[in-house]
């Protein structure tokens, strides 16, 4: 092999690493997402005022119907929801069409609120779901957790969240 084959082979493989390497911090970003930014609806098609959610801690989660791992938490979330009774809003938000967040709030028995994103989850950074944001009560993120949530660590970030 001459110097330049060797060369161009070596700047060839670290652009290749390169892209991996960016290709996977950017499936692993999780955006921050101010509340004031979002724009909802309710599975009625009504717009949905994020000032409501005034006054008390929020938990938005982002999720897909197709996603196994989203639909694997919905039981534990359920679990927490009920725990914290009207202490803690939960919303579930997803970027899917509205009979498709419909059909599965009417097969699946949750309280959670539904509401459908009106900007397609990329458009706000979402790269990956599920991902949950955790808002205090002025609507301030306080965090935000990337992948599957199970019960007992839900629970101790409501707790967290709760004493903000």
């Amino acid at each position: 092999m001459s110097n330049k084959s060797f060369y161009l082979f070596s700047i060839l493989l670290i652009i290749l690493a390169l892209l991996f390497i960016a290709r996977k911090i950017k499936k692993n970003y999780v955006p921050s997402i101010n509340i004031s930014h979002l724009v909802l609806k309710d599975i009625a098609g009504r717009s949905i005022n994020m000032a409501d959610f005034a006054d008390q801690p929020l938990v938005i989660n982002f999720w897909g119907t197709w996603c196994g791992p989203c639909r694997h938490e919905f039981p534990d979330f359920e679990r927490v929801k009920s725990r914290y009774g009207n202490k803690v809003n939960f919303v579930m938000v997803s970027d899917e069409p509205m009979e498709t967040i419909i059909k599965f709030k009417e097969t699946n028995n949750y309280t959670f609120l539904y509401a459908q994103s009106q900007i397609v989850f990329q458009d706000l950074g979402i790269t990956a779901v599920p991902v949950t944001y955790f808002y205090d009560a002025k609507g301030k993120l306080i965090l935000k957790k990337k992948d599957l949530l199970a019960e007992k660590e839900l629970d101790d970030l409501v707790k967290e969240l709760m004493n903000k």
